[in-house]
């Protein structure tokens, strides 16, 4: 027997059986999907970066009812400049399906694109291209929605968007991804938007040629913007705490004849992971399950002191010795006079020294704040137990609240540092395709309409 499923303007193939139908559209003319308040889903996938698009491959393929909301890549595609580079090796930057059918080295031979798994950086715009490929090939239906608000109804939630459309669902994972918790110094904030921005705000950058820049920090994004913009022609300088700069070891084609010999000894000395080399980031990386089994202040500190500032291997020539340095410096106060900004740093010496510039961006990072989630209702906020405002949560990756799972870095300080990077979205993957297709015994999931078209096409 067929029994129909919850979900409008879906298509559904049940995998046992040869029949293949359309739950009717209601379509709104020129919004898309109208979904009704009444629509009861199991599983809603909040964001469609490299979290919410594997999970979306793993529940696919496990045949859970999901509907997957976000607009695909959209932090990597807008809030980054052209020309930056990822951290982490191509070989470790790939999304996830179960059968691994799509790498990104696949994806690169399917496109004519150089590659190799660690000899050369991957370029944003290379990631963002294969991230959209992996979209449309995994999860075809995903909603361009940004949710506006999430409540607790009975045992669901209620989704609303910001197009007005509200879905109710079982259960929620939120794959938010890093941009929402952007950081910005107490000493900078009353700074008006004019002259201060956030290294996770830009995509191109050349509405800075003209002005002079400073960028604050010291890692990936501080590096890569300060070369970015100096080879443009923007008068940059650089300010960080740290004493120098610290560059990732750039990897090796050749090596001497000692090196050769004792290549056999690194996996037992030095190994090599997802996230970085040696035996505690492989651990890291290889076994959140041991890291959740910690004590909490352990987990903690790993999360805060594991992989500092860090900056790619190929920036180190084009920032050191090609603008202005200036290290070991903090930052007491910035004011804006007559249009420019006022920065008043002082030295580990002790000296002051006041810095003027046209706008200021901060490239400190992020920091995990669950009240930063502004859809978040207050009454489902306040039953999340957290620590230091991050999540505590269950190996399934739920939150005290029932239904509530969060991945991605939000899930740091319960799953460790693997969590910041592509890499570390296999786990969740798999852990709640098995832990959902378990708890519904659901045998049906959504393909899409030109899927549904060619299979028929080809009876």
């Amino acid at each position: 027997m067929i029994r129909p499923l919850a979900g409008h303007g879906r298509i559904i193939w049940r995998r046992n059986s040869a029949i293949a139908w359309i739950i009717r559209d209601r379509l709104t003319p020129g919004r898309g999907q109208d979904f009704g308040s009444t629509n009861l889903i199991d599983v809603a996938i909040i964001g469609a970066g490299p979290y919410g698009l594997s999970i979306a491959a793993y529940l696919r393929a496990a045949g859970v009812e999901f509907c997957i909301f976000g607009k695909p890549m959209a932090p990597w595609k807008l809030n980054m400049p052209p020309g930056m580079l990822l951290k982490s090796h191509p070989w470790s930057s790939s999304l996830y399906d179960p059968a691994s059918s799509f790498t990104l080295r696949q994806f690169c031979a399917e496109h004519g694109i150089s590659y190799h798994d660690s000899l050369m950086p991957l370029p944003l715009e290379t990631f963002v291209a294969y991230g959209e490929a992996f979209q449309a090939r995994f999860a075809p239906g995903v909603e361009p929605k940004l949710l506006s608000g999430l409540e607790p109804t009975g045992k669901a939630f209620r989704a609303t968007f910001n197009d007005g459309n509200v879905v109710t669902a079982r259960r929620i994972v939120l794959a938010t991804g890093v941009h929402p918790f952007k950081y910005v110094p107490s000493v900078l904030r009353h700074l008006p938007p004019e002259v201060l921005s956030h290294s996770g705000d830009h995509g191109p950058l050349d509405r800075f040629r003209g002005k002079e820049v400073t960028v604050l920090g010291s890692g990936a994004s501080a590096t890569d913007l300060a070369a970015l913009l100096h080879e443009k022609g923007v008068s940059v300088s650089l300010i960080a705490r740290a004493t120098e700069l610290n560059f990732a070891v750039p990897p090796r084609a050749q090596r001497s004849l000692l090196r050769r010999l004792i290549r056999p000894l690194k996996p037992l000395v030095d190994p090599d992971s997802g996230i970085g080399s040696g035996w505690l980031l492989k651990a890291c990386a290889d076994a959140p399950w041991l890291i959740h089994a910690l004590p909490e202040q352990w987990r903690l500190h790993l999360v805060g002191t594991v992989l500092g500032p860090l900056g790619h291997s190929s920036m180190r020539s084009r920032v050191v010795g090609k603008l202005p340095l200036l290290l070991g410096r903090s930052l007491e106060s910035a004011k804006v006079i007559c249009g420019k900004v006022h920065l008043r740093v002082a030295t580990r010496g002790g000296t002051e020294e006041v810095l003027q510039t046209d706008h200021v961006i901060a490239a400190t990072g992020y920091k995990v704040n669950l009240n930063q989630l502004g859809f978040l209702d207050r009454r489902l906020l306040s039953r999340i137990r957290m620590v230091e405002n991050t999540p505590i949560l269950s190996t399934n990756y739920e939150s005290s609240v029932p239904g509530l799972h969060i991945v991605g870095p939000a899930s740091a300080s319960s799953f460790g540092p693997v969590t910041r990077f592509v890499f570390g979205a296999i786990y969740p993957s798999r852990r709640l395709a098995h832990h959902f297709s378990r708890a519904h015994g659901r045998h049906s999931t959504f393909v899409s309409k030109e899927t549904l078209a060619a299979t028929t096409a080809s009876r």
